[in-house]
This record gives structure tokens, sequence and C-alpha cells, in this order.
């Protein structure tokens, strides 16, 4: 393979390549990587990728990066990571790195990553833990050159194909051919569409006409098919080699994302079966609420009903007295009647996003608890500017407070304090709006306050929750605000008096 097309190739590949020496120091930086970091090539060679644009290097050192760690066994290595941009984005991409072996000795190492979008699988705040840097020289002698950029070729762990302008195969590397168990001699010569599902033959003849004639390029996942007849989903994306003879070619890079598309569907439907036990459980609460929010009233209505018919039976019953008891009858009916409609507002689905008042949306889900609350001797004190507002669904927000308030309350119920307290504060900031919710019922245990937010995890035991009320919490912050959630004990003086939940909305 000559120079030039190996030159090219590298020189028009889509996805993000560097690569580093056995030291860890860059000696390359492809067109893309600048593109997609906003570095110049220059700025980084030499220097070590995981001190600069790894988003975790602030918390793992450089043996702790996987990356580096799979580099120093000499192993490949793929996996999503964080990345940081020269002006200060996080971005999630993807990656995939093989060892640079001449000789047998390794020489070095060669990374590829791509963005990739945080709809799926950015359940991940933790993940905002990672970054890099280094340095190396540049190598300028051409039979290095050449190697390097066949070392790409032939060994990258993404499967590398080039097409002409009829869609057939005019090169493929190992990796692609192993992808769709065909030989190279198998795939040389032929159309595309073999490995394509014949009912999608259509639509890929659109897109590769377009990019011939509009050079409209494609990233995005598809579903394939193997030698075998297996259904399989890769990631391509598409780059253009024009200086080649018999060109232009479209170079097209392919993953194999099989399993995490599997996983996806299968995270789905967890997601989908967790969402409609929550509505259960949500139910049983709304229930609950009810119920003691109509105790009381139904009790006077008892007991001015008996009156009434004692009065009656000893003949003292007059119309003046009749009309103050159906006075009181009737208020009592219309009082459990607005709460139905509370309930029934509250629990209403609604998905469409506006601004609201965060003030307004606390104090609605606050008044459904407030008189179990007072019930129980809990005092519930909210500090919150009038003029805050949000942006997103305020009745999941109620959701969400309700959740943390009625936790809040249920761990006052194994302790015996003379003052019980819930508070609710919320302030702004250059970031944001953030809103806490604590208590000083004694805290969470440690060891707990990393799982707390995991779906059937519950510190109340499985007769008393389902664990699933704060994963619900936190994905509804994730998804309808583009926040996030989080816990800490308070403590003074080395004792803990309690927790505090954090919710933080960025700005919109």
């Amino acid at each position: 393979m000559s120079f030039d097309f190996l030159k090219n190739f590298y020189d028009s590949m889509r996805e993000g390549l560097y690569a580093f020496d056995n030291d860890g120091k860059i000696t390359h930086f492809n067109a893309s990587a600048q593109k997609i970091l906003g570095y110049d090539e220059a700025e980084l060679l030499g220097k070590i990728g995981h001190f600069i644009f790894h988003a975790h290097h602030e918390k793992q050192g450089l043996l702790q990066c996987s990356l580096y760690k799979a580099f120093l066994q000499g192993e490949p290595y793929e996996g999503e990571d964080i990345f940081l941009t020269k002006d200060g984005r996080w971005i999630n991409v993807c990656m995939r790195a093989n060892p640079i072996f001449e000789k047998g000795v390794k020489k070095g190492y060669v990374v590829l990553f791509w963005s990739i979008a945080t709809k799926n699988r950015r359940d991940n705040e933790a993940m905002l833990d990672e970054v890099a840097s280094s340095i190396l020289c540049e190598k300028s002698d051409f039979d290095e050159s050449e190697a390097f950029y066949e070392q790409i070729f032939e060994t990258a762990n993404l499967g590398i194909c080039l097409t002409d302008k009829e869609g057939r195969f005019v090169a493929v590397n190992a990796a692609y051919s192993k992808i769709y168990g065909y030989s190279e001699a198998e795939l040389i010569g032929k159309h595309f569409q073999m490995i394509i599902p014949e009912e999608n033959h259509d639509n890929l003849h659109v897109d590769n006409d377009s990019f011939l004639t509009q050079r409209k390029l494609h990233n995005d996942e598809y579903e394939a098919i193997r030698k075998d007849g297996k259904r399989i989903f890769v990631y391509a994306s598409e780059g253009i080699l024009d200086h080649i003879i018999g060109g232009p070619y479209k170079i097209t890079t392919i993953s194999d994302i099989t399993e995490m598309v599997e996983s996806r569907k299968l995270q789905k439907e967890q997601e989908a079966m967790l969402i409609q036990q929550n509505k259960l459980a949500a139910m049983g609460e709304m229930i609950g609420h009810i119920a003691h929010q109509w105790r009381q009233p139904l009790n006077v209505m008892n007991i001015t009903t008996l009156d009434l018919k004692f009065k009656q039976e000893l003949g003292s019953l007059n119309d003046e007295k009749l009309k103050s008891a159906l006075g009181v009858i009737e208020s009592l009916t219309e009082q459990m009647s607005n709460t139905i409609n509370d309930f029934m507002n509250f629990y209403k689905p609604n998905k469409d996003k506006k601004d609201f008042s965060l003030y307004e949306t606390v104090l609605y889900a606050t008044n459904i608890i407030a008189p179990q609350l007072k019930h129980e001797a809990i005092s519930l004190s909210l500090n919150i500017d009038s003029k805050l507002r949000l942006h997103g669904l305020a009745n999941e927000l109620q959701q969400v407070i309700l959740n943390l308030i009625t936790n809040a309350k249920d761990a006052f119920a194994s302790k015996d304090l003379e003052t019980k307290q819930i508070c609710v504060v919320a302030w702004s900031s250059n970031d944001g709006i953030s809103l806490c919710v604590e208590d000083n019922a004694g805290g969470i245990d440690e060891a707990l306050l990393e799982r707390i937010f995991e779906p059937y995890f519950t510190t109340k035991g499985q007769m008393q929750g389902s664990g699933i009320g704060l994963y619900i919490c936190s994905m509804i912050m994730k998804e309808s605000f583009g926040g996030r959630i989080k816990v800490e004990n308070i403590s003074y003086e080395d004792d803990v008096i309690g927790a505090r939940f954090i919710l933080e909305f960025p700005n919109y």
C-alpha cells in the first residue's frame, strides 16, 4: 500500500487519532482530533494527553488511567470516556486503541476516538472524572512515517474500508473483515450492499449518491449483516479521499456496537419497568396521603351525624341546629373533594416543558404532605426566593420534592428526638440554581451513600421501601432538567446530624 494512500487516509479520516510513544508522549495528532478537541498538533506533540484532555486527570493518576494501563500491558483498549476540549467543554467519546509493534517490540500506542451523543447511558455523572498531558518528538523519516500509517490501517480496532464511486470495496483492513466474517478477497471488488440487509438497500444507495454528488457525510448507527447471516449493529463514519488515482473514494470506519445496542435496549426495558413500578408505588403513596387527609373530616362528619341522631331521638333537634350541622358536613365534603382534585392535578401526566416558579412548585408539593408532618410533630421550613424560576416539568419536580420529604419523614420514625425539622432551601449562582432538602434525622450510613441512587437499593428494609424512589428522582433530574442530584451527611463537631439532598439545575 503506497505512502500517499496511507497518508491521505490518515489526513481524511473522520475519527480523532493520536499516537504516543513508550514514554506516553504524543507523536501524532490528526486533523480530526484537532477539530474535535480544539488543539493544534504543535500544542500537544511531546506532551502526555492524560494531563491535558482526559477529564479524570484531577482524580486519577496516570497509572490509574484505564487507557494507559492497557498500554503498559501491551493490550488493545476500548471504552467510553469524557474528554475536555481546549475551550473547556466536556464531551463524551468512544475510544479504541492498539499498541504499535515493530519486530515484536512495542513502540507506542494508537488511539482512535469519536464524539458520541449523551442521550444513552449518560446515567454516568461519576464519569465527569477524566483528563491528560505529555511530551514526544515528531518523526519525519519517510520510512518510519509510512510504517506508522500502515500500522494504523492494519492494526486499528476500528474496521476500515475504502469504496469507489460505484460503491465497490477497494481496500479493507483486518478488523473490517473480522466484523463481517468475510476474508479480504471475498470483499474486494464486491458492492457494499452485500453487508446490508435487503430492506435497507434503497436508503444506503441514496446515502451513497448524496456522498458522491453533495459530499453529504453520514455518521450514524445502522444494522448490518454478517456472512453467517447474523444481524449486527455498527457505528459508522465517513470521510473522503480525493487525491488518489481513481478517486474520489469514500473511507468508512466502523465499530461493532451490537452489545451496546442490546444492552441499551435492555436498559430501556428495565427503566420502563422501574417507571411502572414507581407509578404503582406513587399510587400507593397517594392513597395513603388521601386517607390521612380524609381521616379527620370523616371523624368529624361521623360525630356530627351521631349528634344529629341523638338530638332527634331526644326531641331537641330544631331547624337551626340541623342547618348548622349540615353546613359543617357540606364544608367537610368540599374540603375532601378539593383534596382529591389536588392529588389528581399532582399526578396528572404532563410532558410540556415550560418556565415555572420554584417556590410555588415546592409549596404545592409540601402542602400534600403537610398534614402528616404536623401529625408527627415534624416542622417544615422553606427558604426559597419567589423570583427563582426553572424550565422543565413542574409536576415531575413536585414528585422529587415529595419523595425526598417523605424519606426524611420516614427517617424520623425510628428516632426519639425532641425537635424534628426538615428545611428546603434554594439559591442561584453563576452555574444555575440549587435546591437543598435537609433534615436532622441522624444521616445515612457513609457506606451506603454511594449506592443510594441505585435501583432497588433501599435503607428502609424490604418491607418498608421498594428502592426505586431515589433512582427515579435521579432520572427525572437528568432527563427532565439536565441536572443532577447528590447526597451528603450534615456533621457538627464530628457528630452526624442529618442528611442533605442537593438538586442542581444548570442554567437554561
